[in-house]
């Protein structure tokens, strides 16, 4: 399985607040932090697993780093709690794993990390740092979440087949921001699912189609232009939506 490393692009108004939820740091998490501080002005807290060794997210000096190990609930709890007077204008959710392979190569225990991974760390995350969307919601008047998602977790669109173990969780992290949309219609809170491509980072071993410079472009102009009525929506970095 591979890991994804930051993928995660962060965009919106000027003085906005962003907390970026990633487990792996990297130089595509760097290029994740730079865009939005330096294109939009955002003060962004990086969360990451390990501050010490995150030298190059140090180097664009983010408004803060926390340490959230986001496989150990506890760990996110603990982030939550430190940030709880925080209003957080825009969360995104880019931990994940890829890899997975057919039916007869797909192992349970593969497809249990990718379930937990991939659907319910997001879920957690939302969770967590809901109290703080609210904050943003009462300061600001909204906020938004964005899961990174996949057109893999398409149903509609699956035409090919395999790769069970990430496609599933990916499903079921579009299930998690449906319902997230729907819980959140009067709280002003925006739920997005987003494909950001198949992007050239680590994650794909670098042989992907879209640059993480393609990527980042399309993903913050669907955030950044994102309204009330985009909420539960499934975007394409392209603007596109994305069916079920």
């Amino acid at each position: 399985m591979r890991r994804r490393c930051g993928l995660t692009k962060l965009s919106g108004k000027l003085q906005k607040t962003s907390v970026k939820g990633n487990i792996y740091s990297g130089p595509d998490n760097r290029l994740s932090a730079r865009l939005p501080a330096t294109a939009y002005g955002w003060k962004v807290i990086a969360a990451v697993r390990d501050p010490q060794s995150a030298t190059e997210l140090k180097e664009l000096k983010t408004e803060k780093l926390v340490q959230i190990d986001t496989s150990d609930e506890a760990s996110i709890t603990a982030a939550a709690d430190l940030l709880k007077s925080q209003p957080i204008d825009l969360l995104i959710n880019n931990a994940g794993i890829g890899g997975g392979g057919g039916i007869d190569k797909t192992t349970k225990a593969e497809m249990m990390k990718q379930f937990e991974v991939n659907a319910v760390v997001p879920f957690l995350m939302t969770r967590a740092f809901l109290p703080n969307l609210k904050l943003a919601v009462t300061k600001n008047g909204s906020a938004t979440v964005g899961q990174v998602s996949s057109r893999m977790g398409s149903i509609a669109d699956n035409g090919s087949g395999g790769m069970y173990g990430y496609r599933a969780p990916k499903t079921a992290l579009n299930m998690v921001n449906s319902s997230l949309a729907a819980d959140s219609t009067d709280e002003k809170i925006i739920a997005l699912a987003l494909h950001p491509g198949y992007v050239v980072t680590r994650m794909t071993d670098h042989t992907g189609q879209t640059t993480p410079e393609e990527s980042v472009a399309g993903l913050t102009k669907i955030i950044a232009g994102a309204t009330p009525a985009d909420s539960g929506k499934f975007f394409h970095f392209n603007g596109s939506n994305l069916p079920w």
